[in-house]
């Protein structure tokens, strides 16, 4: 091996070991109770060395949500049933982000914060590839949808559109409150996580299929 490939290993090494450690400090504390200063003393690094590989802290969180956004489009393919219904398969989806973010909760908290930043705030080095991510996402519930429509799975006259926006927001919310709201929903109601998600399913699934009055 070459001085520069090992060079080239040597830093993709040091950036996987930075990633892993600012998502052990999320998982444990958020984002807001995560700093550069804590990341550079679990890392053993000074300050200007991480921000050689990430251009400040949000450019770092949203490397976060990237990689999280891969690992969900693989889960996506896991789960993907092309014998299934249209609207089989987008349960399945749905239900399939709802388990990973569950199992992996630094990455919902990353992506949690990065909404929360606003759109004047949103852009970083990193932005536009979660950008894309994201669209494949977005897409392969789209498709489901039409599929659904068009096998008689899922009810005719859905704006897809606006059916996206809305599953982003019904899927969000179900897994802020798993994730943030335990004292809610453990405590108080006696429920489990698996409760709500398939709670929420099921609400999905009958605005899918049951034609409701305005």
């Amino acid at each position: 091996m070459g001085i520069k490939e090992r060079k080239a290993r040597e830093k993709a090494s040091r950036r996987s070991a930075i990633l892993e450690a600012a998502k052990s400090l999320v998982g444990k504390s958020g984002v807001e109770g995560m700093s550069m200063n804590q990341l550079a003393d679990l890392t053993e690094l000074n300050k200007a060395t991480l921000y050689t590989y990430f251009g400040n802290k949000a450019d770092l969180i949203d490397t976060i949500v990237n990689e999280g956004l891969l690992r969900l489009e693989a889960e996506f393919d896991r789960h993907d049933t092309h014998r299934a219904s249209g609207l089989k398969m987008m349960l399945n989806l749905i239900q399939a982000t709802f388990e990973f973010y569950r199992k992996h909760p630094a990455y919902f908290l990353a992506m949690n914060h990065q909404e929360h930043r606003g759109p004047g705030a949103r852009a970083t080095p990193s932005s536009a590839q979660g950008d894309e991510i994201a669209v494949r996402i977005f897409d392969r519930i789209r498709q489901a949808l039409e599929q659904g429509v068009a096998d008689g799975s899922i009810r005719r006259g859905i704006d897809v559109d606006s059916f996206l926006a809305l599953y982003f927001a019904h899927t969000h919310g179900v897994m802020h409150l798993v994730s943030a709201k335990p004292d809610v929903y453990v405590d108080v109601l006696g429920l489990a996580p698996e409760d709500v998600e398939r709670s929420a399913l099921e609400l999905i699934q009958y605005f899918l299929t049951r034609k409701g009055k305005p």
